[in-house]
């Protein structure tokens, strides 16, 4: 048997991946591959997962954009890791 929080994140990286195919590439792709993001700072992401964080009481957007508002806090948190990492310097933690 699978560790149930092994499963759940499974199953929120199969959300993931569809955030990204379906709506960050769509929105945000570029065919060259110079991507806005590519010039975020780990500040930067940090201050986008405060303008989600922020926003979170808010109904006015309904609540599948609550729910994606969550996958892309995770989104920019990868992003914060791997740009940190290269930063310090570091390898992956694990």
């Amino acid at each position: 048997m699978t560790y149930m929080r092994l499963s759940q994140w499974i199953r929120f990286h199969h959300q993931m991946n569809s955030h990204i195919i379906d709506y960050t590439l769509e929105q945000y792709g570029n065919p060259e591959g110079d991507e806005q993001v590519e010039g975020f700072t780990v500040a930067d992401c940090w201050q986008n997962i405060q303008r989600y964080y922020n926003r979170r009481n808010s109904n006015t957007r309904g609540n599948k954009e609550k729910l994606r508002d969550l996958i892309k806090v995770a989104h920019y948190a990868q992003l914060a890791y791997d740009k940190l990492k290269e930063e310090l310097g570091e390898e992956d933690v694990y």
